[in-house]
């Protein structure tokens, strides 16, 4: 485990540990960009296991957001003694009659949730952190996508959580993710030699037949203005394919997720990180994505592409492209959770995921009713599919 001195700046009054419990808890809360910004230090000692979307610049972009709009921002500090072992930053919320904690992102809600630890392997760095949370001031946590069988998962099978979501069938509650695992090939062609003979040929002819059509540039978006410009692209494109289908996809009917990537672009190191990468044919963008970019794993976070170029299957020569790059940089490429037939071509590794709902206080099982009615309404979905089929 990485030894993290917590800055003594930054250090509150430290509340007590249970009875027999190593760990000690600090509870920072945030109410200005200020606040945010003492706990870079503390926040960047523990990077070397960060995880995309726990990444301070990224947290910093949505905690600002959540300054503009009045709400606090509570970061749950582990220490063990005067080591830092773990940080969970959380926005509260108010719903009705009862307040959630959840995760600090884009807006999507599509992020990994869960706690920054020093050690992922230590399941007692994430009981520590969930037992920290139970002092942030919220009645329900919120946390999206746990691996299963992973520490946290573990973790979160000794607290109190949603009845009915443990009523549901496992099946409903669990939900496939992709990736590939790229370490164990010492090359990209050895990796792509194992992808079927239909992808592999689908590649070569797609980017001859889509190099006749002009200049074809694969690469990401090395400065804010020309990430501004794709992002731009890429966000009012998703938007008419998902109103084309009748998809119910809230965040992309507003700018909130967009203007998130476009604040992030301009924070960080483009040059390196590419948060935003594209297929241009002439200069225009064909396909494009936005990636979480970790120090273990590049994510295929938001992607999108100009269906009038689909025989081209710029989808899967932006991936190629990808994916060559997280090979060379000694990532894994994460395609994260949800069925698509092109993620089964591609990916070598499987996992599952779920979502947990954890109750923090007796008012938190108000939250038990929107939950229901929820689940009501996605039988209802599934029946009158049924019947139309």
């Amino acid at each position: 485990m990485q030894d993290t001195s917590i800055e003594a700046a930054s250090i509150p009054q430290t509340a007590p540990a249970q009875a027999g419990s190593p760990f000690r808890h600090i509870i920072m809360v945030c109410r200005s960009g200020a606040d945010f910004a003492r706990l870079r230090p503390a926040w960047e000692a523990l990077a070397a296991t960060c995880p995309p979307s726990l990444d301070f610049t990224y947290c910093e972009v949505a905690a600002a957001r959540a300054f503009a709009l009045g709400e606090t921002v509570s970061v749950v500090l582990v220490s063990d003694g005067t080591v830092l072992v773990a940080l969970w930053p959380v926005i509260i919320v108010r719903r009705g009659a009862y307040r959630v904690a959840r995760a600090l992102g884009c807006g999507n809600d599509q992020e990994y949730a869960g706690p920054l630890v020093a050690d992922p392997a230590d399941v007692r760095l994430y009981a520590a952190a969930l037992e920290g949370l139970c002092g942030v001031g919220a009645d329900v946590l919120e946390i999206f996508f746990v691996e299963q069988n992973s520490p946290l998962a573990a973790a979160l099978a000794n607290v109190p959580q949603s009845w009915v979501l443990r009523a549901i069938p496992e099946r409903w509650r669990r939900v496939d993710g992709y990736w590939i695992g790229l370490c164990a090939f010492t090359t990209y062609d050895a990796f792509l030699a194992t992808r079927p003979e239909s992808l592999r040929g689908t590649l070569r002819r797609c980017a001859r037949r889509l190099a006749e059509q002009g200049v074809v540039e694969y690469g990401w978006c090395q400065d804010a203005d020309d990430a501004r410009e794709v992002l731009t692209w890429l966000f009012a494109n998703k938007r008419r394919w998902a109103r084309a289908r009748g998809f119910d996809a809230s965040f992309l009917m507003d700018d909130e997720v967009r203007d998130f990537f476009i604040d992030l672009a301009g924070r960080i190191e483009l040059v390196s990180t590419p948060l935003v990468y594209f297929v241009k044919l002439d200069g225009t963008p064909v396909a494009a994505s936005v990636n979480l970019v970790g120090p273990r794993s590049i994510e295929y976070f938001i992607t999108t592409y100009d269906e009038s170029y689909a025989a081209c299957s710029v989808g899967n020569l932006i991936v190629d492209s990808m994916v060559r790059w997280a090979h060379a940089s000694g990532r894994d490429f994460d395609f994260r959770p949800f069925f698509s037939a092109y993620k089964a071509r591609w990916t070598n590794q499987k996992s599952r995921y779920e979502s947990h709902f954890v109750i923090l206080t007796l008012r938190g099982r108000l939250a038990e009713l929107p939950l229901a009615a929820q689940q009501l309404r996605r039988v209802v979905r599934k029946v009158r599919a049924l019947a139309g089929g």
